[in-house]
Formats: structure tokens, C-alpha cells, sequence
């Protein structure tokens, strides 16, 4: 179930600023899926925009050579190291928070869309968009309906621990 869908963008609510349950909730989190990974990409009084990511799972959704061709064009590096993909793509979410640049649609890649549907919505792509589901989808949508699927339950299940870790008074007895 974890690892279905490669990453995953949320607002976590910090109720009242409490960033001491957060921090708690976040290494209970980590310490039950030892492949889950969060970066914090902006630190609101009571939210936190997060990006929790599997690092198995995302690195087989990036380390595809079509995908690859379509980063490079984007201004990724040339040579394909994980953590310089996703670094770059994290400095542009930050900058485009901080009005310095435009949206990285092709978060799409990293959230696991299907690259033809990615193309599509940036305009790469020749295929008719045919309907819209989580994302807008192109061409086919048997590929992207099952992908939606996937995503829908390991959202679900994640979801579902999330919340009980963030409404816990005792960290410890959660998972």
C-alpha cells in the first residue's frame, strides 16, 4: 500500500502553533514507514506544506528514460541522481511560494501522474484531454484510472494514520 503512489504534497494543520506535537507526530510517523520521507516547505503559524515522498518508489518513477528526457528539457541535470531531482524541484515549489517563479507542473511526474497526461496538461503533448479525475487526463484513460486507483487507496490509508498521529495526546501510543 505505502509506496503506491511516489509522493504526495499536504497541508498539515499545526493546531495553535504547536510545533512540538508536529515534530512528534512527524518522527512517529518516520519511525513506523522507514521509507517515507518529509520535507517542510514552508512553515506557517498553523499549517505546515509538506512533501512526504518514498524514496524507493519515487526514485523508480524518476529513473525512467523518458521521464528523464522530459526533466532535462526542464533544467534538470543531465545525469539522473535522486537527490538533485528532487532538491531542484523542492527550490522551485520554494521559489515559486516566494513569487520568484512559476509553478513546477511537473510535480505531476513526482506525484506518480502518468507522463502522458503531465505532457498533456503542459502542452507537450498532442493527445486530447478526455476528462479530469485527480489531475487532467489525456488520451487514454483506462492508464490514468487505474493509476487514480492506486493512489486512492494508499491516500486513504495514509490519510488515515496521519490523522491519528496528528490527533493523539500521546504520541506513543499510536501505529
Amino acid at each position: 500500500m505505502i509506496g503506491a503512489k511516489p509522493a504526495e504534497l499536504k497541508n498539515i494543520k499545526v493546531d495553535k502553533g504547536n510545533y512540538e506535537l508536529w515534530k512528534k507526530c512527524k518522527n512517529e510517523v518516520l519511525s513506523y514507514y522507514d521509507q517515507i520521507r518529509v520535507i517542510e516547505l514552508d512553515k506557517e503559524f498553523t499549517r505546515r506544506r509538506t512533501l512526504f515522498y518514498h524514496q524507493t518508489a519515487l526514485d523508480r518513477q524518476l529513473d525512467n528514460v523518458k521521464v528523464l528526457n522530459f526533466l532535462k528539457q526542464l533544467g534538470y541535470p543531465e545525469e539522473y541522481k535522486f537527490k538533485s531531482y528532487l532538491d531542484l524541484l523542492v527550490t522551485k515549489l520554494k521559489n515559486y511560494d516566494l513569487g520568484s517563479g512559476g509553478f513546477p507542473h511537473e510535480i505531476g511526474i513526482f506525484l506518480g501522474y502518468p507522463l502522458k497526461d503531465v505532457l498533456g496538461f503542459m502542452g507537450y503533448s498532442d493527445l486530447e484531454y478526455t476528462c479530469r479525475e485527480e489531475w487532467k487526463v489525456y488520451g487514454d484513460k483506462a492508464i490514468s484510472a487505474l493509476q487514480k486507483n492506486r493512489f486512492d487507496l494508499a491516500r486513504d490509508y495514509f490519510s488515515r494514520k496521519l490523522e491519528q498521529v496528528q490527533n493523539i495526546k500521546q504520541v506513543h501510543k499510536v501505529i
